[in-house]
């Protein structure tokens, strides 16, 4: 009898820690959109800890429904969270490639212990990113200047990006069009400190290094002058 009732408390000890664990959660309610406001299936959503979107992700949702809709609990906290989705509809952790559907900027999150939090991202690939940013918007910074090469010389057929890290990346946060005979970029970016770089084509796994460090903002960074390097042979 004493180790039944032993069991017993033990057990109700282990439901009532798990009750307690399940209380300091919170819940998140996700609906996934194209740019044309359809529902998107086959997406994850990408929690971090912090707002480096570019390595390991913390915590994983399940794949969105025929709806656009999934849901996760999370611990109680900060998160920014993004929207992925593989041009072949399965579940990888690895880098963006061309062709993949990604939800342009981080979603801030925070949630309190035992709360229900719905959210919506929309998610666009590479090229919708572009036409999408190089439209000028009134929340972000207008940036110009010139892509030159080791002669001074304007590059035609070049491109701005830009990324709040100035590490290597497999797919930037934003881009420029590309560039004219007058070697002329424009890119937009919201308020804050920025690393532009040079590219003259997309690759899958290319790495993008950014070097030239702005701050976007009101009366910030115009007439820049960026190099390219030399063209491949």
């Amino acid at each position: 009898m004493k180790r039944f009732l032993l069991s017993l408390s033990l057990i109700l000890g282990l439901l009532a820690s798990a009750s307690a664990a399940a209380a300091a959660n919170a819940v998140i309610k996700c609906r996934v959109f194209d740019v044309d406001g359809k529902p998107v299936k086959g997406a994850y959503i990408f929690f971090y800890d912090s707002p480096d979107t570019r390595r390991a992700v913390d915590l994983v949702s399940p794949a969105t429904n025929r709806n656009g809709f999934c849901k996760k609990e999370i611990p109680a906290g900060m998160y920014w969270a993004v929207a992925r989705l593989k041009k072949e509809g399965t579940f990888d952790m690895g880098p963006l490639m061309i062709g993949d559907k990604v939800s342009p900027e981080p979603l801030e999150i925070e949630v309190s212990p035992g709360e229900t939090l719905e959210v919506e991202f929309r998610i666009m690939n590479l090229l919708d990113t572009i036409r999408t940013r190089t439209k000028k918007r009134k929340d972000l910074n207008r940036i110009t200047g010139r892509i030159v090469d080791e002669n001074d010389e304007p590059v035609e057929g070049a491109f701005v990006f830009a990324n709040r890290y100035k590490q290597p990346l497999t797919m930037p946060n934003y881009f420029s069009a590309w560039t004219g005979k007058d070697g002329r970029f424009t890119i937009y970016l919201p308020n804050g400190s920025f690393y532009l770089g040079v590219a003259r084509d997309f690759a899958p796994g290319q790495t993008y290094a950014a070097t030239t460090e702005i701050k976007a903002g009101p009366g910030g960074n115009d007439q820049l002058v960026l190099r390219a390097g030399p063209m491949p042979d």
